[in-house]
């Protein structure tokens, strides 16, 4: 896969990454803008449905020394609720939360996919030091700053932390994402839903699940971000029981192999339930985005199927 170079090579250019605070690899790259590392890197290949593919995934320390239990699962699936591009995501056995987007990546898409992983990458470094220090105090744990191997605890931070209010500008207006664009989504072919149906920037439509229990997606393009503005609201909601421990199975088992981008977050809202919500800032519009994020909800709704119900 020619276009992994490419693509690693084209995030550490628009982050503008210092050599002197990276460490590079081959196929990753981990970077420190100020105390939490962020981690970049691409899984092996593999297939899926008949496509050559890999998963591109960006995570950023966020807490360590976190008690694990059923308060942590639910205080996470309470955060999650409140997810643009990526997951909080916690690792029981190390006693630690990270924030997790991932991308996949093919001969086709990549192009399209490298720059939604360009602001999952951005939001998610601006979101953890913004973040972090009360985080830590409500799960009880503490802010997970390290030192670069070479040059120790960054003292200075890079400008790019404060990135946050380019894309609270971006989102003052009103959102990229047209009711035009979001109506013809009714008409794509070939259909990954059982029906669909639209209002003024909103997209309505069910996938299969369970017998007589379908999914329901909802793209809106009318709400907008408590602190992002405008953009583009998408959530996927599942037909199963409301569970917050299930949440993080869920989160964290996209961290391993996902079989679509990770753009988001599993959580539970008292309302609606069990579901995967993301939001799209207005910043991060690209032509046929919306589409794209179309067929990778519907993948997600599969994939989510079968690991809850893997006998189906």
């Amino acid at each position: 896969m020619d276009f992994v170079e490419e693509v690693l090579k084209f995030l550490t250019e628009r982050m503008q990454i210092e050599a002197e605070w990276a460490v590079q690899e081959r196929t990753s790259f981990t970077w420190w803008a100020h105390t939490l590392a962020q981690r970049v890197w691409v899984a092996p290949p593999r297939e899926f449905q008949g496509i050559a593919l890999t998963t591109l995934h960006i995570e950023t320390d966020l807490l360590a020394g976190v008690p694990m239990g059923e308060s942590t699962w639910a205080r996470l699936a309470n955060v999650n609720q409140y997810a643009t591009l990526s997951a909080y995501v916690a690792d029981a056995a190390n006693g630690t939360i990270r924030l997790h987007a991932s991308v996949s990546l093919t001969a086709e898409n990549w192009l399209l996919a490298r720059a939604i992983a360009l602001h999952a990458m951005a939001l998610q470094m601006a979101d953890a030091y913004a973040e972090a220090p009360e985080l830590a105090a409500a799960f009880g744990g503490r802010v997970a700053a390290t030192p670069h191997p070479l040059q120790g605890m960054r003292a200075r931070p890079d400008e790019m932390v404060e990135i946050l209010e380019i894309y609270q500008q971006r989102g003052e207006g009103e959102s990229p994402f047209t009711a035009d664009e979001i109506a013809a989504l009714v008409h794509l072919e070939p259909r990954p839903w059982t029906m669909a149906a639209n209002e003024l920037h909103r997209l309505d439509a069910n996938f299969e699940f369970a017998t007589d229990l379908p999914a329901r997606l909802e793209l809106d393009a009318s709400e907008r971000h408590a602190s992002l503005g405008s953009g583009l609201q998408m959530r996927l909601l599942l037909p199963v029981e409301p569970d917050e421990a299930l949440a993080q199975k869920l989160n964290a088992n996209e961290c391993l192999e996902p079989d679509a981008h990770q753009l988001g977050a599993w959580c539970v809202d008292r309302e609606r339930g069990l579901m995967f919500t993301g939001f799209v800032p207005a910043a991060a519009y690209t032509p046929g985005l919306a589409r794209a994020l179309v067929y990778h909800l519907s993948a997600k709704n599969e994939w989510a199927r079968a690991l809850l119900f893997p006998s189906a």
